[in-house]
């Protein structure tokens, strides 16, 4: 089984990255929000991101462009007393947060993200093959266009 893949934005004051990395996870490291958008663009899924270091505007732009991008668990390393609107994030910490507190719910989180995954690419993957079944009835045209047809 492949080590899940996780994003951490911002800067690495408490270490998180390297400690994640011994536990086995693959962590891509990134401070610019074009770079997040163009990764959580690319073709490699991402199985969380975390969000730590970066002021309360950028971490909230960070939370926009995940739920954008990806379904992916999203979780923030926020010192207490900064306004930020939290809702935004699944599992938010304190930076004092307890290591393997962290670490336990980010494995849940992925754990959880993945098993949600899986019966969502199943339905992907047979809606695409149905697509390719119906398309040549419809004069190859789009489903938007086909339902516009029907209702005619």
């Amino acid at each position: 089984m492949a080590a899940a893949r996780l994003i951490h934005f911002g800067s690495d004051d408490g270490a998180r990255v390297p400690m994640l990395q011994r536990v086995g996870y693959e962590v891509r490291q990134m401070n610019s929000l074009d770079r997040l958008r163009q990764d959580l663009g690319g073709d490699d899924e991402v199985d969380a991101v975390i969000v730590a270091g970066v002021n309360p505007h950028r971490a909230e732009k960070a939370a926009d462009l995940m739920r954008q991008f990806s379904g992916a668990p999203l979780v923030l390393f926020h010192p207490p007393g900064v306004a930020l609107d939290v809702s935004r994030f699944d599992r938010v910490f304190s930076p004092s947060t307890p290591e393997k507190h962290w670490l336990f719910d980010i494995a849940v989180l992925v754990m959880q993200g993945k098993e949600l995954r899986e019966p969502s690419d199943l339905l992907r993957q047979d809606s695409q093959a149905l697509y390719g079944e119906v398309r040549p009835a419809l004069g190859g045209e789009g489903p938007a266009s086909a339902a516009t047809d029907l209702q005619a």
